[in-house]
């Protein structure tokens, strides 16, 4: 059976994800609750909110904004329960592998394409909502890589390893200080540090090619496969860890962590950490699902489904993604997609 047009699977996926996150929000009472916290400079907890940045208001107000929204779900001191820190440390590590992804594809043609300009794309999804931006992604990177895929130079592509690990270290800003106790401005500060954190990924990298390419490096054999599995392996190493915590501790379970709980909304302190929660938890839904949709078309289902048992591409990667996240599962499909080319490739250079 023929897959249908994706622009019908995708486009709904975003309709999906502002109904669930941003009208939800507005319709619970805590979209207004972080209005009213930035105005007001204090969380409803007590914890003061830093209100300057910049000194420009309009920059610093929806600057705010942000800080309060991840205010809410990273400052341990805060929460009644670990759930919101450990949700968003998932959702961040799985955020790591499709960062990786849109500097690699920037790097295969930075003249022509819409999955040019890295920064635009993690600016985006970091300030709007992955879940609303990641399928018009995922959707772009279907039509336009599927037929044709340029190669990374070789000088761009063996800094991508040391780019995979720069795009780790920096994401963990945001994830530390709430978790040691840091004073709430410290907890701020670094969020709003990861907010532009994507504007150092392009310079980072294209210093490190220059030194590649001056340099006599020379390099590894599958650049592009290593960068993917690193943070691969970072985004399934964290969540099998959130599992594994989530089973062994009795104060947090794998529901209060990854399925929405609409009664937990209520007025009160945790008004606003449970809203930003629920936001969350719906990211991380619709980019599985995302994820999965994008691998059912790149996979081609009906070849996938003329084999037996394991050997089911499509079966192999339904499992890989359940078990270790959305962000494994992309890398395996774009590790896939790598060999496909390196076998192509090594085929035209012998015919």
């Amino acid at each position: 059976m023929a897959l249908p047009d994706p622009t019908y699977v995708f486009r709904p996926m975003t309709f999906l994800a502002f109904m669930t996150q941003w009208f939800t929000m507005m319709m619970n009472g805590s979209f207004m609750a972080m209005i009213s916290t930035n105005w007001n400079g204090v969380f409803p907890t007590g914890t003061p909110v830093k209100r300057a940045w910049t000194g420009i208001w309009p920059i610093d107000y929806v600057t705010g904004l942000l800080v309060v929204f991840f205010g809410s779900v990273i400052n341990l001191a805060d929460l009644s329960d670990v759930g919101p820190l450990l949700m968003l440390v998932d959702l961040v590590f799985v955020l790591v592998v499709f960062n990786m992804m849109t500097l690699v594809e920037d790097r295969r043609n930075r003249k022509t394409g819409y999955l040019r300009y890295t920064a635009n794309w993690q600016f985006l999804w970091n300030w709007c909502g992955a879940a609303a931006i990641l399928p018009i992604y995922l959707h772009l990177y279907f039509k336009e890589r599927s037929t044709r895929r340029p190669r990374v130079p070789k000088d761009q592509s063996q800094a991508l390893p040391f780019t995979a690990v720069w795009s780790v270290l920096i994401s963990l800003p945001l994830l530390i200080p709430g978790a040691i106790g840091s004073h709430p401005f410290k907890i701020q500060d670094a969020a709003v540090f990861w907010f532009f954190a994507p504007l150092t990924l392009g310079p980072f990298q294209d210093l490190v090619s220059y030194m590649v390419s001056s340099q006599d490096y020379k390099g590894l054999a599958s650049p592009i496969k290593v960068s993917y599995m690193i943070v691969g392996l970072v985004s399934s190493i964290v969540r099998v860890g959130v599992l594994a915590y989530a089973y062994i501790s009795p104060d947090i379970s794998w529901s209060r962590i990854y399925w929405p709980n609409y009664s937990l909304i209520q007025s009160g302190p945790n008004l606003l950490t449970e809203g930003a929660m629920i936001f969350i938890q719906w990211d991380l839904l619709i980019i599985s699902l995302a994820v999965i949709a994008v691998g059912v078309y790149m996979l081609d289902s009906e070849t996938s489904m003329r084999a037996s048992g394991y050997e089911r591409p499509l079966l192999r990667f339904l499992v890989i993604t359940t078990i270790f996240g959305p962000g494994m599962g992309m890398v395996w499909l774009l590790c896939r997609k790598e060999t496909e080319m390196d076998t192509e490739e090594i085929a035209s250079k012998q015919a």
